[in-house]
């Protein structure tokens, strides 16, 4: 006998439902809050960032906080990226063994004008950290952070992190695979806006192209050559009109 029947999240114990939540916000605006109140009841803690540590600097792909100054988190990924992310001393040991759980407090970071940008005068007290490599073996940096008047994480919470990490990592990796795909899909729109003409083959080059993919990345991501590739972006530039990707950015803007 066939049965349908309407999902009854009511029916889940607390702790299972706020995954349940955290899962359907994936590629969503929803999902940095979600992210941040499922990990209440087990780690307490103010901000989150997710970062690509690679290429000239580092690259800020998301952050999530529930300070009411919600500019704290962006402010110091900023300045993290642009000035001090070479002074962090977790991160080097984290690249190294990915997956694993790096813990620093303030105090610990010896490169004054790092320690105070971002740590004592914004009252961040502590960070927990994890790396993963991406599709393309680049190190993504995950963190969340705690403040002076939260105390310190307890060894439950610490506990608590070190298992819930692979989880959380998979679930970033899925949520900023989700926010790729949907800029893939606007700018594969955009693109055919401005050129009809445009193969299915050369929209899918260009589209990750725009979203910062080498050409090595894109044929594995596509599963052709990478002399394919490069065969199908150069037929698309040409129909363009350009030459180069920074041009490819450049025409982007001026549709947008």
């Amino acid at each position: 006998m066939i049965r349908l029947s309407t999902p009854q999240t009511s029916a889940l114990p607390q702790e299972i439902h706020h995954f349940n939540e955290l899962a359907c916000t994936l590629g969503t605006e929803s999902f940095p809050k979600a992210l941040l109140g499922c990990l209440g009841p087990w780690v307490d803690c103010q901000h989150f960032s997710v970062l690509r540590m690679a290429g000239e600097r580092p690259r800020l792909l998301a952050v999530g906080t529930r300070h009411q100054d919600t500019g704290v988190v962006l402010s110091c990924g900023q300045a993290y990226i642009e000035r001090y992310y070479c002074h962090d001393p977790l991160f080097e040991p984290l690249r190294a063994a990915p997956g694993r759980i790096g813990h620093l407090l303030a105090q610990d970071i010896r490169f004054m004008p790092y320690r105070e940008a971002i740590y004592p005068r914004h009252g961040i007290s502590e960070r927990l950290s994890s790396v993963y490599l991406d599709e393309q073996e680049r190190p993504v940096l995950f963190s969340l952070y705690r403040h002076r008047d939260q105390g310190f994480f307890t060894d439950r919470e610490l506990q608590m992190c070190e298992a819930l990490n692979p989880a959380l990592l998979q679930l970033l990796r899925g949520h900023l695979a989700l926010i790729g795909l949907n800029r893939a899909a606007d700018y594969r729109q955009q693109l055919l806006q401005h050129c009809s003409g445009l193969t299915k083959q050369e929209l899918e080059v260009c589209s990750r192209l725009l979203r910062g993919m080498n050409h090595a990345g894109i044929a594995a991501d596509l599963g052709i050559k990478e002399s394919t590739v490069k065969t199908y972006r150069n037929r698309a530039f040409e129909r363009l009109g350009i030459n180069f990707r920074s041009q490819l950015f450049a025409l982007l803007k001026t549709m947008g």
